[in-house]
């Protein structure tokens, strides 16, 4: 009777770990490409708009955080201006670091690495902390070649299917937005006509894209890993307009392999591996 409980509790424990959800981690490096003066490449084609029905955001509430901290700390570019605050402030150079700060949008230049703390559960999808990451190397050596590495991060998720497995958004770079909304001269004639509520706004802003790199990755599993990348590289052009180039990659993978992938504005340098909790 023993020996039959016994084997018993041996195969429920073999048949639980057998089907344990397997856990990867990913590491991203993005990195810009040098300008080709003699490119021949066209990138006036209009895309369709980047989206997904399952998408995820790791990035806007890590770097949110990461701006508040600052803010807190005393960076002036992370603080209220409203009148109010400017009231209530005992001091004229004090900052306000609550939620009437628009943090994300206060970056001009999204920091490489977002700040995160440590994390090893399995509640949910997460970013990696920066002590974690292992493209120490790869990074140097992209800056030695004098290419600019604008987002290195990653995350750790679960095994998924193609249509369980949500879409990373992925977003990097300078804040193009704000950058267009201090050099477009706009008739202040005009706007004292219109309401606040009714504000005119020019197309060039208002079909300005807002950051430098924006899309989305999937990682998802179909007895291969596969990585599914759609990303818009974007710059201003002199004329005051933008250039969006699209990288769209889609690629069978291998574990612990590093992965190289190319574009003539962008390059990506990708690791999957397994994580064990």
């Amino acid at each position: 009777m023993l020996f039959r409980n016994s084997f018993i509790l041996l195969c429920c424990l073999f048949t639980s770990s057998a089907f344990a959800t397997r856990w990867f981690e990913i590491e991203v490096l993005i990195y810009k490409q040098r300008p080709a003066p003699y490119l021949q490449e066209d990138f006036s084609l209009k895309h369709d708009e980047i989206n997904a029905k399952n998408k995820l955001d790791l990035l806007t509430p890590a770097l949110e955080e990461q701006a508040r901290q600052a803010c807190i700390e005393g960076d002036t570019r992370f603080k209220s201006n409203s009148f109010t605050d400017s009231l209530v402030s005992n001091s004229p150079h004090s900052n306000v670091c609550d939620d009437s700060v628009d943090f994300l949008s206060s970056y001009t230049q999204l920091p490489v690495t977002p700040s995160v703390k440590f994390r090893e559960d399995t509640d949910e999808i997460y970013l990696i902390a920066s002590s974690d990451l292992q493209f120490t190397e790869q990074k140097n050596q992209l800056e030695r070649k004098g290419l600019t590495p604008i987002l290195h991060t990653g995350w750790r998720f679960p095994e998924m299917s193609q249509s369980r497995a949500p879409s990373i958004r992925l977003f990097a770079g300078e804040h193009l937005q704000s950058e267009q909304s201090t050099t477009t001269n706009i008739d202040n004639d005009f706007i004292s006509l219109v309401s606040p509520t009714q504000q005119y706004i020019p197309d060039t802003i208002q079909s300005a894209p807002k950051w430098e790199l924006d899309g989305l990755m999937k990682i998802y599993v179909r007895h291969y890993l596969f990585i599914n990348a759609d990303f818009d590289i974007s710059k201003r052009l002199e004329t005051g307009d933008y250039e969006k180039a699209r990288f769209s990659q889609f690629k069978r993978v291998i574990s612990n392999e590093i992965h190289y992938f190319d574009h003539p504005r962008m390059g990506m340098i990708v690791q999957i591996r397994r994580y064990n909790h």
